[in-house]
């Protein structure tokens, strides 16, 4: 786990959030960009390019490793609860 994020823990439980739901919810397959991310940051006006290198230093290369990966290290940490299959 590498540094602290460059936006709130509140948005990175954020983005972790939206990406969970929209893998979940969609069938989504992950085309190996941050299409997702960068459309979430984009969204909410945080900024995207320090944001992309911290995921990367964090273990992500695309949206799904932002899953698999950092939201597995930081995911505590920001407050994210995955949301369960069932729902």
């Amino acid at each position: 786990m590498n540094d602290d994020p460059p936006i709130s823990h509140a948005d990175v439980r954020g983005l972790f959030e939206h990406l969970d739901h929209v893998v979940s919810t969609t069938g989504y397959q992950c085309d190996h960009t941050y299409a997702l991310t960068e459309k979430f940051l984009g969204k909410r006006n945080l900024p995207i390019q320090p944001v992309l290198t911290w995921l990367g230093r964090n273990g992500a290369g695309c949206d799904c490793e932002v899953m698999f990966n950092t939201a597995a290290q930081w995911g505590e940490i920001v407050g994210y609860q995955p949301l369960d299959e069932d729902e």
